[in-house]
């Protein structure tokens, strides 16, 4: 029987935390708010509904102030500001869908990862042995969808050259696009594409391949390893209580 450490078990960790969090920031009405900075609009991941944050990356980040006995505040910003806001104390964590890169690596530091993610096809229900396998998506003549200036246009662009590529402003457009048999695959990344097919209710899937593979996790200054250390133990905690197995179930059902 496995005996999950109690609170006194975060005590040396919290008190770490305290000294860390009052030196870094300016003060705020709570000595005890957890600021983590993330995106707006990046469901399922993370964003703003009804004046509430939603998504994976939002119940994460509940649970994991409230686990550490503070008030989480997310900061919403632009992602080609999130780095400088961390690096500059505006924010305490990142929880954004980061990928572990080897760029940002030499930025902060990351939490252990919490899920593998990559660029992913979705595609229409009946075609699903038609692009079962990794080389009948790259060998076919077909219409790719995709957003500019993703990372799936880059992989589309460097091993998808029989393709037809088809740029859309949204992941939505490009799968209404997929409905209606205007393009063939969208590929996207693969918590968008996860869950636009859970919200297709059966008429869009997932192909089973993944390219481009990464892992997602959290970011950290340098300064913050106390930080840092008391979520990958309550990471590690929440891996075998099945916590965070829960959460991935809710919020994307159809890639576990």
């Amino acid at each position: 029987m496995r005996i999950s450490p109690g609170p006194m078990a975060f005590l040396p960790v919290l008190a770490l935390l305290a000294a860390h969090v009052s030196g870094c920031r300016t003060p705020l009405a709570s000595s005890a708010a957890l600021r983590i900075g993330t995106v707006r609009d990046a469901p399922p991941l993370i964003c703003r509904q009804k004046g509430r944050w939603t998504g994976l990356e939002a119940d994460l980040g509940r649970n994991l102030a409230a686990r550490l006995g503070m008030k989480p505040v997310f900061i919403p910003l632009p992602a080609e500001r999130l780095t400088d806001a961390l690096l500059t104390g505006k924010v305490d964590m990142l929880m954004a869908g980061l990928t572990i890169t080897d760029t940002r690596r030499l930025q902060m530091d990351f939490s252990l990862p919490y899920l593998v993610v990559g660029q992913a096809a979705l595609i229409r229900s009946e075609d699903l042995l038609r692009y079962n396998t990794d080389l009948k998506i790259r060998s076919t003549r077909c219409r790719i969808g995709l957003l500019a200036d993703s990372p799936a246009e880059e992989l589309v662009d460097t091993y998808f050259s029989p393709a037809v590529r088809l740029v859309f402003a949204r992941p939505a457009e490009g799968a209404g696009a997929l409905e209606k048999q205007q393009i063939d695959i969208f590929m996207h990344d693969a918590p968008a594409v996860w869950w636009l097919a859970g919200q297709s209710k059966g008429r869009l899937i997932v192909a089973p391949p993944l390219f481009a593979r990464e892992e997602l996790a959290w970011g950290f200054r340098r300064s913050s390893n106390a930080l840092r250390e008391a979520a990958n133990q309550v990471l590690a905690e929440w891996r075998q209580d099945g916590t965070l197995e829960a959460v991935l179930q809710r919020w994307l059902p159809v890639s576990r």
